[in-house]
């Protein structure tokens, strides 16, 4: 179906969700910080071994009486994430003194250190500047945008050493305050505005549902068996056997009684009964026989009287 138009409806449909979309969004705010210089210094050419690094003032000067001033500026940037977006960062440097110039900021790309640098031992700078600026009047501000190098550093694409303030042209000079300058308010400042890195925590319920197929089971079973025999012996030598077992297996007894029938052949094993039984009558004929005697003598000798 389409619009008169000729506009595809699904298209209309994706828009309106877009826009919902977007309303919905929460937007992160931003944060502006004002940071104070964390170490700054000047060299001077025609005073290769001197450090001013307490003085109250920097110097840049472009082959002023035949010498030339580099300032060297640095800021800490730790207080802000790796990841934050930085929206804009601008330098801002007080003019205490100089004439209208052209001034640039150039990134340096080697240590220093605010209490030792000299001319002689200053750092390395890239040659390409980040910025140039023309500043004319003292007492007032001048301001450098150096968004695309802080977010350099925060990135971590550069090490952050600070960066170099150099006039462009031959003859030219101007002189800031310093970190260390008499009015705090007028110290050199980098105003940053930036966005912290979003998180976005998602909970993911999952239910897993295994099922276990067992093939086979194996179970290891302990048996006892105990076995009692009762034998019992005829006269025709047949013998009943009685065995009476028990059987435990898991936790589980049974009693089974088994019957068994056993006919043995032992030889000429009923004339020996019968011998040890006359064996056995024997004593006893005697015994009688000798009381029957003494009863025949005694009955004798009562009639010869």
């Amino acid at each position: 179906m389409k619009l008169k138009r000729g506009i595809p409806l699904f298209f209309i449909f994706f828009i309106l969700l877009m826009a919902v979309l977007i309303s919905i969004t929460p937007l992160a705010a931003s944060t502006t910080e004002t940071l104070t210089a964390s170490a700054d210094a000047y060299v001077k050419s025609n005073a290769g071994d001197s450090n001013y690094g307490s003085d109250t003032e920097l110097f840049a000067a472009n082959q002023v009486n035949g010498a030339d001033e580099i300032t060297y500026i640095r800021f800490d940037l730790s207080g802000i994430s790796s990841g934050s977006v930085i929206v804009s960062a601008k330098l801002k440097l007080w003019i205490t003194s100089g004439g209208s110039c052209q001034i640039c900021v150039y990134r340096v790309t080697s240590d220093w250190s605010e209490n030792s640098v000299t001319y002689n031992t200053r750092p390395s700078a890239s040659s390409e500047s980040e910025t140039c600026v023309s500043v004319g009047g003292l007492n007032t501000w001048a301001e450098f945008d150096i968004t695309d190098l802080v977010q350099a550093w925060v990135n971590g694409t550069h090490d952050n050493y600070g960066v170099k303030i150099f006039p462009s042209e031959s003859g030219k000079y101007a002189h800031f305050a310093s970190r260390e300058y008499s009015d705090s308010s007028k110290r050199p400042q980098l105003v940053i505005e930036y966005v912290e890195p979003v998180t976005v925590t998602q909970t993911v319920t999952e239910t897993v549902t295994e099922t276990t197929t067992v093939a086979s089971t194996t179970y290891t079973e302990t048996e006892t068996m105990t076995e009692t025999i009762t034998t019992t012996q005829t006269i025709n030598n047949t013998i009943y056997s009685t065995v009476t077992t028990t059987t435990t297996v898991a936790n589980t007894t049974y009693y089974t009684t088994i019957y068994e029938t056993v006919s043995p052949t032992y030889g000429n094993q009923t004339a020996n009964y019968y011998t040890d039984l006359a064996n056995q009558l024997v004593p006893l004929v005697m015994v009688i026989g000798v009381i029957c005697t003494m009863l025949s003598l005694l009955l004798s000798a009562t009639k010869g009287r």
